[in-house]
């Protein structure tokens, strides 16, 4: 069974994760089907953009949290093929972000190119909380986004974004009332699917050009830290607390 929803009208074609039952958390296998719709959509002459974008109740809850502590070569390939997909996409990519965004799924946000969210979207990089680091390249894009004093503040924290927060963080481009959310966002998809598509991937690809090197050499070094942080005890305890329901003692 599938963990995404493919439409494609109008030259829009849209991406939905409906891993409902998992809050809609990115598992490995999850990630590959998505890598595989952005090839679908990559190669189809007709699609003119892509929104990706979660159920009616949230965008994404992160990594799949079993798959990311228990972490094997196949998931650590599967997060960064993700990525890499991403920023090798070079199309006009747009995100519709409803309730929570987490982790994984704020750093989803960092290589679309137009980000939409409704007025009670809740974002999370709980990175620190866990023990863990930030990975698939929040370390640069929160910083090129926020600047680093906000960036630092959510991250060393682990504080929740509100909608109006990650409006002036530069994480989204917009903030609408949740029902309008989607034909807001897909009235913009068809603005672009009128462009002349050479214009939008020559376009995309000089605004995109430096930042994908700085993306490649960020989740490099990130991929790094995090194998080191998953064997540590502050992240055990981290696991274990959650696990337990209570709060974790890191002293």
């Amino acid at each position: 069974m599938s963990d995404l929803s493919i439409t494609f009208e109008k030259n829009v074609y849209q991406i939905a994760i409906t891993r409902t039952q998992k809050r809609n958390t990115l598992s490995s296998e999850t990630c590959v089907q998505m890598i595989e719709a952005l090839a679908e959509a990559q190669r189809n002459p007709d699609v003119h953009c892509v929104i990706l974008r979660g159920d009616d109740a949230i965008f994404c809850a992160g990594a799949d949290l079993q798959e990311s502590i228990h972490r094997t070569e196949t998931t650590s390939s599967a997060y960064d093929a993700l990525i890499e997909a991403m920023i090798a996409f070079d199309k006009p990519l747009m995100a519709a972000v409803l309730g929570p965004c987490v982790g994984l799924g704020v750093a989803l946000l960092s290589y679309c190119d137009l980000v939409y969210c409704g007025e009670n979207a809740l974002f999370s990089v709980p990175f620190t909380a866990l023990g863990l680091t930030p990975e698939f390249g929040l370390s640069y894009t929160i910083v090129a986004k926020a600047g680093y004093h906000k960036a630092s503040e959510k991250l060393f924290l682990s504080e929740p974004i509100s909608a109006k927060e990650a409006l002036d963080m530069g994480i989204v481009n917009g903030i609408f009332k949740d029902e309008n959310l989607v034909s807001e966002v897909l009235t913009r998809a068809v603005r672009l699917s009128q462009m002349p598509l050479g214009s939008l991937r020559a376009t995309k690809h000089l605004l995109r050009h430096a930042q994908a090197q700085a993306l490649r050499a960020a989740t490099s070094l990130e991929k790094e830290v995090v194998a080191e942080r998953l064997q540590s005890e502050e992240v055990h305890e981290a696991f274990q607390a959650f696990a337990e329901g209570r709060k974790p003692n890191f002293s």
